[in-house]
C-alpha cells in the first residue's frame, strides 16, 4: 500500500472515531452513561455496533474516550491561546477566558466530566493528573516569570498559589453545573415559584463567560505587588 493510502486511511479511521466520540458524548450527556447503550449510539450513527466496538473495546472504553478527548482538546486550546502571550498578567487573563469560552461552548462536556468523576473516580484522576501535571508547571513558571519582572509579589508561595487558580476555575465549573440541577429539581417540586431566581438561575440561561472579569481581578489581585494593587 502506497504513503498516499495509508494517509487517507489513516484520515478515514480518526474520522469515523471523531464522529462516534461526537454522538457518544451527546448521548451520555442526556442519559448517563448507566442509561445510555451501544445500540442507541450506532443507532444514531447508523452503523452496526461492530463499528463501535472496531474503535472501542466496550461501552466504558467509549465513555473514558470521550472524556479523554475532550479534556486533551482543553489542554490544546489553552496551550493555543496563551503560549503567545508574553505577559504573566494577560496569560492569566487569556487563561480564565479560554476556559470559561471552551466550557460555555460545550457544556455537554461539563456532564461528561462530572459523569466520570462520579462513575470512574480511579480514571477521572488518572487523565486529569496526566494533563494537570504539566499544566500546573506552566502556571507555575508564569508566576515565576511575574515575579522576575516585577509584576507579582515576591513573597507568593508558587506551587499554592497554582493550585488555588486551578481550584477556582474547576469550582467555578463545578458551581455552574449544580446551579442547573437544583434549578431543574426546584422547578418540579411545589411551591418552585417561592425560590429566589436570583440564587437558582438555570445554567442554560447563565453565560459561564460574564464571570471572566471578576475570576480574573480577583486572581490578579492576590498577585500584584501591593502598590499596583491598590492603583
Amino acid at each position: 500500500m502506497s504513503a498516499g493510502a495509508d494517509s487517507k486511511n489513516t484520515e478515514l479511521i480518526e474520522r469515523r472515531r471523531e464522529e462516534i466520540i461526537t454522538v457518544a458524548k451527546r448521548i451520555f450527556a442526556k442519559k448517563g452513561f448507566r442509561r445510555t447503550t451501544i445500540d442507541q449510539i450506532s443507532d444514531e450513527l447508523k452503523v452496526g455496533k461492530g463499528t463501535i466496538y472496531r474503535y472501542f473495546e466496550n461501552k466504558k472504553a467509549l465513555f473514558l474516550g470521550v472524556f479523554e478527548h475532550g479534556m486533551l482538546k482543553l489542554y490544546n486550546v489553552m496551550m493555543s491561546n496563551i503560549e503567545t502571550v508574553p505577559d504573566p498578567r494577560k496569560r492569566i487573563a487569556a487563561a480564565v477566558k479560554t476556559y470559561f469560552t471552551f466550557f460555555e461552548k460545550d457544556t455537554e462536556f461539563i456532564e461528561i466530566m462530572m459523569q466520570v468523576r462520579s462513575e470512574f473516580k480511579d480514571d477521572y484522576k488518572r487523565v486529569f493528573i496526566e494533563l494537570y501535571k504539566d499544566y500546573i508547571v506552566r502556571i507555575q513558571n508564569n508566576l515565576r516569570n511575574g515575579i522576575e519582572m516585577g509584576l507579582f509579589r515576591r513573597e507568593l508561595d508558587v506551587e499554592r498559589t497554582a493550585e488555588a487558580m486551578t481550584a477556582t476555575l474547576h469550582g467555578i465549573l463545578q458551581s455552574f453545573y449544580l446551579r442547573g440541577f437544583a434549578s431543574e429539581s426546584a422547578a418540579v417540586q411545589t411551591g418552585a415559584e417561592n425560590i429566589s431566581q436570583s440564587s437558582l438561575e438555570p445554567a442554560g440561561r447563565e453565560v459561564l463567560t460574564d464571570r471572566t472579569e471578576a475570576v480574573t481581578e480577583l486572581l490578579l489581585k492576590g498577585l500584584l505587588k501591593r502598590n499596583e494593587s491598590s492603583s
